[in-house]
């Protein structure tokens, strides 16, 4: 994988994970993974790559979505809301 594409794999999973954190429960946070990693799928093979290669890509950068997602949860649940 070159560098460009790295970059890309982060910045994209730093944006689905931020956007399935808002998500109110584990099984819509699950769909919409789901939908995006086949989003990527069919995004990647019209662009070019061959269908192994696009399907590798789409898990990878939703599987690093995930970690980041896990993150930004712990981090949200380890925060008061305000109360005393």
């Amino acid at each position: 994988m070159n560098q460009d594409l790295t970059s890309k794999i982060v910045v994209w999973a730093t944006e689905i994970a931020s956007c399935a954190a808002e998500l109110p429960s584990r099984q819509a946070r699950e769909n919409y993974l789901a939908e995006r990693e086949r989003e990527l799928a069919e995004g990647a093979a019209a662009e070019g790559a061959a269908q192994g290669d696009a399907l590798l890509l789409a898990a990878t950068c939703v599987n690093a979505a995930r970690r980041i997602m896990t993150e930004l949860l712990a981090q949200r649940a380890s925060i008061p809301q305000g109360r005393a």
